[in-house]
């Protein structure tokens, strides 16, 4: 009987010992986090340096030759990456300085952080992609240049990761949201397959930058999705094409 109560008596205290060690397992804190956050925040800064906010004031003609502003104007986003001849040179969409059927526009910049605004004007545009090139002058003015050749890859491998949006919605300046690169999808009226993320895109989003969390400039933020869930951007190698047919002049 003796025997039998110290066999058991042993095997008890092996399992306790056994689950003492597994409890006792030292914690691991992933050492990438520090870094990634790191990262999130010089990415989401320097995404915010190059970006402007963009408005377009219409107006209307009435009688006598006389233009009055019209009730509605247009206001987007853009993103600086071109410093030439007194002149940055920023992207943004189509549909941000479409002047429509109004005789007249005029355009307006507003670099991030501050609050002058610099005349702009429109120097080429592609309707078919919803992109336009604007330009404004540079004279004390230094804004960093956003880098859109810095991503080599093809977008489409980044499916999954997070990606960083930057816009001026509701003229709030240069907020930036995060989501995910959903994949490449087709959607009505664009012959191009379009980049889908859940980063959210309100009114004034439109013409931002998309970048990855490095801060890797990857597309235009263009289409917002009703309900937020979905939103689309034109992609890396559409923004080349339509660059590579302006004239800077």
């Amino acid at each position: 009987m003796t025997r039998k109560f110290l066999f058991m008596l042993l095997m008890v205290s092996s399992v306790f010992i056994v689950a003492g060690c597994e409890g006792q397992r030292p914690f691991t804190r992933d050492t990438n986090e520090g870094s990634t956050q790191e990262m999130l925040m010089e990415s989401r800064d320097a995404i915010r340096a190059s970006n402007v906010g963009l408005r377009v004031d219409l107006y209307e003609e009435t009688f006598g030759g006389i233009f009055e502003r019209a009730a509605g104007t247009s206001q987007g986003s853009g993103v600086v990456f071109e410093a030439r001849e007194g002149y940055y040179y920023a992207l943004t969409n189509h549909h941000v300085i479409d002047s429509k059927d109004y005789p007249r526009s005029e355009y307006h910049v507003v670099p991030s952080f501050e609050d002058e605004e610099y005349e702009a004007s429109v120097v080429d545009y592609d309707a078919s992609k919803d992109l336009a090139l604007i330009k404004f002058p540079s004279t004390d003015l230094d804004i960093p240049l956003m880098d859109i050749y810095a991503y080599e890859d093809d977008v489409t491998e980044l499916t999954g990761e997070m990606v960083l949006a930057v816009g001026n919605p509701s003229a709030i300046n240069s907020m930036v949201t995060y989501g995910e690169f959903n994949g490449m999808h087709a959607i009505d009226d664009v012959d191009f397959n379009v980049i889908g993320h859940s980063a959210l895109i309100y009114p004034g989003n439109s013409g931002g930058a998309l970048t990855t969390k490095a801060g890797e400039f990857i597309g235009i933020n263009t289409w917002g999705s009703e309900d937020d869930t979905q939103n689309f951007s034109v992609p890396l190698n559409e923004v080349h094409n339509f660059l590579d047919t302006v004239d800077f002049e």
